[in-house]
């Protein structure tokens, strides 16, 4: 990679980093192009020719942060079937409750007006497709019925792992409280 291109990069995850940090300070809808420029140290127009517009700059705000929380387990973890699965609400749980101030503006975003239906899904899509690999491993490893059909039973999990952290961000379950609730889900 050329010095050009290592500088494009890095600023592209700068603003990416000032873009979460902002998410969790005003909300999803209340960042600003003017506030991300000024806080980035780049110009509005440099935001709009990298990323386009604001939704979309957003959109890979969250993108790149849920890549790194679900992908980082796939590549550091050497689990399999059960303990894979395990690892993995852990692993969220736990990384929720971190970035309690961003996860709860998100949360927010998604439960109310003019939520994009395309980043829950892009959530939820990687969040179902590690939760089916663990499943067919306990398949094979014979830690779960032949007959249960791991997608099916994935997006069941997905969803019940959304409805506890929605909840969470509504206060209504303690940091403890989430991490227990998504395991008893899970079980």
């Amino acid at each position: 990679m050329d010095l050009l291109t290592k500088q494009r990069e890095e600023r592209k995850r700068r603003i990416l980093e000032v873009a979460r940090r902002l998410i969790a300070e005003h909300g999803y809808q209340g960042v600003t192009m003017r506030e991300l420029a000024n806080e980035s140290l780049v110009s509005v127009p440099t935001l709009y020719n990298l990323f386009g517009g604001k939704n979309e700059l957003l959109f890979a705000a969250v993108e790149s942060y849920f890549e790194r929380l679900l992908w980082g387990g796939r590549r550091a973890g050497t689990e399999e079937g059960l303990s894979k699965l395990l690892s993995l609400i852990e692993t969220v749980s736990r990384e929720t409750v971190r970035h309690a101030a961003y996860m709860r503006a998100l949360m927010g975003f998604f439960g109310g007006p003019g939520a994009s239906a395309g980043l829950l899904e892009l959530v939820s899509s990687e969040l179902t497709s590690q939760i089916v690999e663990a499943l067919e491993q306990m398949q094979s490893q014979r830690q779960l019925a032949a007959w249960v059909n791991p997608r099916a039973l994935s997006e069941r999990l997905t969803g019940q792992l959304t409805i506890v952290t929605f909840e969470w961000s509504q206060r209504l379950l303690s940091d403890a409280g989430l991490r227990g609730a998504m395991l008893y889900g899970t079980g």
